[in-house]
């Protein structure tokens, strides 16, 4: 694509003469966006701390010479034609230079003097004191000597002191301007390319298809290539998009003080903010969804039909008739610490006389929820997407399994998964995948996450793993419960998928893990990790890196970690260190400022600001950076540690004794340990390498856990899902890849199936139903279910995996018996092939996923059809 936008450019200019001003500034402008992408995309990591950026400085001046010679002042090539040929004359086509000669040009350009020839070099300059400028070679000390040019405030774009001169390294605070005129600024235009920013977790944006847009020349910050915004701009666009060399800024300016904006808090410019509080929140118009009830929907009986999911796959639906089996109904399911450590106590207590277990203690396997704790004293509440027999219209007759699907949080609490729509349809919310798990034929819970839904008045967080699991697993008790009080016909058995991407993918492992500690036989039917910051303390460190140089695409993730990890959750060991001289918060306590909401990230997150709204009140230049919002000592730490090629900054010998407990917080909150060493069931790692918020360097070390598995390195799959792009698009990518295992047959398919239930009275389909094993195992990697049924008036489907010399066979046995005693057996064998010495403790994902590909092809379901599902959601 970029090849075809230069064609484009290079294709207006003509074969003879020279080309046009606008293809000229076209062409500068395309060399300045190639160079920048190339430079940002390749240059070593450890080299960009403390060196400036020449390249940057360079081509930031070649635009700054374009606009300055813009075709209104009539400057750019100021060429005018000759007859008489010249030796050397080249010279007389420049630009004029009066600081070398009388009339710009060497006397032997005149057309006055036809009769002398210009020699091949130039003559001699007439003026013997030329003035010169030069190109400022920066002090790397001072940040100011680092920004764009200003040449309405400095007459050689940067202070006098960033030049190699002998005034010396630059003062800390920025010099004041040395222009004393108002210069004129000519308008550069150009075409633009409309870019849209990255979709942000918790926010819902429209990202175009890259295929239908064809790229041209643009430069300047994102915000001045992106859709035209006039609720918020009187132009559109901020007023230095028209001069994009004038903004100093990635994060997009306020919003002009005379446009009215919907938002839900005003600003106006950065040095007119309002210092009074943000509007509290308040609740949305009709109040919340209740507690335990089923939602209300538009649908009869509340129950969305199976017919309208599949309308909302559009032409997709026919070919994904195999994901789409059940009706869905959702509540909103609530529960708190309190109700669910009486009920594990009530359910494992002690036997008289017998010796106690951990599992008898609340405490122990839910330490998360001891009462003192962050979750203690709240309300936890989430979505639950219950799959309907769309026949019977009543839930599912056996044994049916469980999904928790884990969403990235909106900074709005509002904005909740149990705040589902009645129609979601005429309504549309990023929530609406969890209902092909459903309708897939499993439980499927989406956590709204504390502080979010019924809990919107409580203190919020951000990547904090006790938050997830206090958020998730006590919902998962209560509906297991609630199902079995409810239902006889109806069990949610111990068999789990837990999927999510980005802060959902994070979400994903500390809810695995906490599953793993309640010790009860859970079992893992599929584990699917997407674009998740796994290596909080060293990796995603990074990105302070790029804070400090004002290339982070999101700077607002770090006031949502500023606001979690400062005194602000009594779980972690950073929180109001009184035996210590100073705090180790990790927002820097310029942004903590309680006299001041817009400088404290707490009020920020409390009054619900989303990303825009949070953008006018970061620190950015002139003024200041984009770190200033964090712990100087932690982005001390970081700089130098990266500076020295070391991306463990917590474990080095920069980590100094005032960041030290902020360290030991940040690493107890890193997933790479566990997830190299303690995994001991398969998990699916999807990430792009291109992505650009989450650093692929976040991807665990696969060869020290057999069980780690990257999704483009499962057999036929990886042949068909491959992450690429930044983080967004590789969303859409793992969001595929996570859907392949409940696309499948549910007899084929332990993540969905519906095992049988006891049914001695035969209430449950009027026959026994009755199995003499029903078993659900791990062996060699490979999750086993098979089921021996007697029966009588009911057919039943049970399945076995089996995995031997690198063939994984399915046994599928139908069981056929009436009240007339007879009774037909069919079992039939299909193996799918998995690579020959691959590790069998990670053969159930290799099987399950390549097995999945089959059936697909098996049952005509082209990929290009799960492609089109996969960008529908």
């Amino acid at each position: 694509s970029e090849s075809a936008s230069l064609a484009s450019i290079v294709a207006t200019v003509p074969r003879q003469g020279r080309p046009s001003n606008d293809t000229l500034t076209l062409l500068i402008s395309y060399l300045y966006l190639s160079v920048m992408h190339t430079y940002r995309s390749l240059r070593p990591r450890q080299t960009l701390i403390s060196l400036p950026n020449p390249l940057t400085k360079m081509m930031k001046n070649i635009l700054l010479l374009v606009m300055a010679a813009s075709p209104a002042a009539g400057r750019i090539h100021g060429i005018t034609t000759r007859s008489r040929s010249l030796v050397g004359g080249d010279y007389c086509t420049l630009e004029p230079n009066k600081t070398c000669y009388a009339s710009g040009s060497p006397s032997c350009c005149s057309e006055d003097n036809p009769t002398t020839a210009c020699p091949e070099d130039p003559p001699p300059c007439e003026i013997t004191e030329p003035t010169t400028t030069t190109v400022p070679t920066v002090f790397p000390e001072q940040e100011y000597c680092k920004y764009g040019a200003d040449p309405s405030c400095y007459i050689d774009g940067w202070p006098s002191c960033c030049n190699v001169s002998d005034e010396g390294p630059c003062p800390i605070t920025q010099p004041p301007c040395d222009v004393t005129t108002t210069s004129t600024t000519t308008t550069f235009t150009t075409t633009t390319t409309t870019t849209a920013a990255p979709e942000l977790p918790g926010e819902t944006t429209t990202t175009p298809d890259p295929l239908q847009s064809v790229p041209t020349a643009a430069f300047g910050p994102p915000y001045c290539n992106s859709a035209s915004d006039s609720d918020c701009y009187a132009g559109g666009l901020p007023a230095c998009c028209q001069d994009p060399m004038s903004c100093l800024s990635t994060i997009s300016p306020a919003c002009d003080d005379d446009v009215v904006s919907t938002s839900t808090s005003s600003t106006s410019n950065p040095g007119e903010l309002p210092v009074t509080p943000f509007p509290p929140l308040t609740l949305p118009e009709g109040g919340l969804n209740g507690c335990n009830q089923v939602i209300p929907s538009d649908y009869e009986n509340d129950i969305i039909p199976k017919e309208v999911i599949l309308a909302f796959l559009g032409d997709s639906a026919a070919a994904m008739q195999g994901l789409v089996t059940y009706d869905a109904r959702a509540h909103k399911v609530c529960t708190t610490c309190e109700e669910m450590n009486k009920l594990w106590e009530a359910n494992d207590a002690c036997e008289a006389d017998g010796p106690c277990t951990s599992k008898a203690s609340a405490s122990e396997v839910m330490p998360y929820c001891v009462e003192g704790s962050f979750a203690y004293g709240r309300t936890m509440s989430g979505l639950l997407l219950e799959p309907i027999d769309p026949t019977t219209k009543e839930p599912l007759v056996g044994k049916v399994a469980a999904t928790v699907y884990n969403f990235p949080t909106d900074t709005n609490p509002f904005l909740a998964p149990s705040q589902w729509p009645s129609n979601f349809a005429t309504n549309p919310t990023m929530h609406v995948a969890g209902l092909f798990t459903a309708s897939a034929g499993t439980y499927t819970l989406i956590p709204d996450v504390l502080g979010n839904g019924e809990d919107w008045e409580g203190v919020r967080s951000y990547i904090v793993k006790t938050i997830y699991q206090a958020s998730a697993v006590p919902l998962l008790l209560k509906v297991k419960d609630d199902i079995e009080n409810k239902y006889s016909c109806t069990k949610l058995d111990k068999r789990v998928a837990i999927m999510g991407y980005s802060e959902g993918g994070y979400a994903t492992i500390a809810i695995a893990h906490a599953i793993d500690m309640l010790d009860d036989d859970y079992v893992h039917t599929y584990t699917g990790v997407g674009g998740a910051p796994i290596k909080l303390a060293s990796e995603q460190m990074y990105a302070i890196v790029q804070m400090h140089e004002g290339i982070y695409p999101l700077p607002q993730f770090a006031a949502r970690l500023g606001n979690a990890y400062s005194s602000t959750n009594g779980d972690l060991a950073n929180t109001n260190l009184i035996d210590r001289d100073e705090d180790q918060n990790f927002a820097s306590e310029e942004y903590l400022d309680p006299n001041d909401g817009t400088k404290d990230v707490r009020e920020w997150a409390t009054a619900g600001l989303n990303y825009k709204e949070m953008a006018p009140y970061m620190p950015m230049p002139p003024t200041g950076l984009l770190t200033d919002i964090l712990n100087p000592n932690l982005v001390k730490m970081a700089l130098n540690s990266y500076s020295a090629g070391n991306h463990d900054p917590c474990n080095s010998k920069f980590k100094t004794g005032n960041v030290d407990i902020l360290c030991e917080t940040i690493l107890d909150n890193d997933f790479s340990d566990i997830l190299e060493n303690d995994m001991d069931y398969p998990v699916v790692i999807c990430h792009s390498p291109e992505d650009d918020l989450v650093y692929f360097s976040n991807v665990p070390n696969t060869t020290t856990n057999d069980n780690l598995i990257m999704i483009q390195d499962v057999p036929i799959v990886g042949d068909v899902v491959k992450p690429s792009g930044n983080h967004s698009v590789a969303g859409r990518i793992c969001t595929m890849g996570f859907l392949f295992p409940f696309v499948a047959p549910p007899e084929t398919s332990n993540v969905r199936s519906i095992l049988p239930i006891d049914d001695p009275d035969g209430t449950c389909g009027g026959g026994v139903v009755s199995s003499t094993t029903s078993t659900i195992s791990s062996s060699d990697g490979v999750t086993n279910t098979s089921s021996t049924t007697p029966s009588s008036d009911v057919v039943v489907t049970t399945f076995a995996t089996s995995s031997s010399g690198g063939v994984t066979n399915t046994t599928t046995t139908t069981s056929s018996s009436s009240s007339s005693g007879v009774e037909t057996v069919e079992t039939t064998k299909s193996p799918t092939l998995s690579p020959t010495g691959s590790p069998s403790s990670a053969a159930f994902a290799v099987s399950s996923l390549s097995g999945v590909v089959a059936t697909m092809v098996a049952c005509g379901i082209s990929v290009h059809s799960l492609l089109t599902l996969v960008n529908g959601v």
